[in-house]
């Protein structure tokens, strides 16, 4: 099976990804690498399926991957929430009772079928990034980049997300969520950590958090859940990982 995503800066940061990939990505290069997936560089070559990021294909592009940033989170060009979610809709030849059934049936699973009267700009900052998160989504691209905007979630919402991400993943789309908050890596499925232009580590989620004294280095602590399944590992209550509140107490208590 062929690469879908490939990403390529000069001879330093080099990486592949593949339908239902959810990656991670962990480093000091996070907003270059964004950078360059907005705007290209000279020394990136970046391909999106079979065509390369580029002034000629950089339209086609944008409907192939969708960026989510938190830059943008309080950047609305619409008065209410139903309207800027239809932007992206609306240039997609799709009739407006289409659109408006699609709205409302996307933005019930997303738990914000309520607030689609409101002005964007009263919401509170997880509701703003479920909605730029639905308003990417709904266009239904084949990768989902979100560049820090996981963390703007409160922990309901994020468990929420990660279910509808990683059912996006499940039916062929990529995500690749690029985030300065450890706690963020452990619902995906591989991390990447790229320093100073050099992939560290690169390897399935768990596997990655287990290189302790690497993380240390690079100055990135353990998720608390993972601190605290360690404990109770250690303690013999829990024999295994378990990555929500809600499991864990599970566990304890059987």
């Amino acid at each position: 099976m062929m690469d879908y995503f490939k990403y390529r800066f000069s001879n330093y940061i080099q990486f592949n990804l593949n339908e239902k990939d959810f990656t991670t990505i962990l480093g000091n290069n996070n907003d270059l690498i964004i950078f360059t997936l907005l705007n290209g560089h000279k020394k990136c070559n970046i391909f999106v399926g079979d065509l390369e990021l580029n002034n000629k294909n950089k339209y086609e592009i944008s409907k192939r991957m969708s960026i989510v940033s938190h830059r943008y989170l309080d950047i609305f060009v619409s008065e209410t929430v139903m309207d800027e979610i239809a932007f992206g809709l609306e240039s997609l030849a799709i009739s407006k009772d289409d659109i408006i059934n699609l709205i409302t049936s996307e933005s019930r699973l997303f738990k914000i079928d309520d607030l689609l009267e409101r002005d964007p700009y009263s919401l509170g900052s997880s509701d703003k990034a479920k909605m730029k998160i639905l308003s990417s989504l709904i266009i239904k691209p084949k990768i989902l980049v979100l560049d820090n905007v996981i963390c703007e979630l409160d922990y309901k919402d994020k468990l929420l997300v990660f279910d509808i991400l990683n059912e996006y993943t499940k039916n062929g789309g990529i995500v690749i969520n690029f985030t300065n908050d450890i706690e963020d890596a452990l619902f995906g499925k591989e991390i990447k950590i790229i320093n100073d232009k050099k992939i560290i580590c690169e390897g399935k989620t768990m596997s990655v958090l287990n290189e302790e004294q690497l993380l240390k280095r690079l100055g990135i602590g353990l998720p608390f859940m993972i601190e605290l399944n360690k404990y109770l590992m250690d303690y013999g209550i829990i024999n295994k990982y378990y990555l929500t509140k809600e499991k864990l107490v599970g566990a304890i208590w059987k």
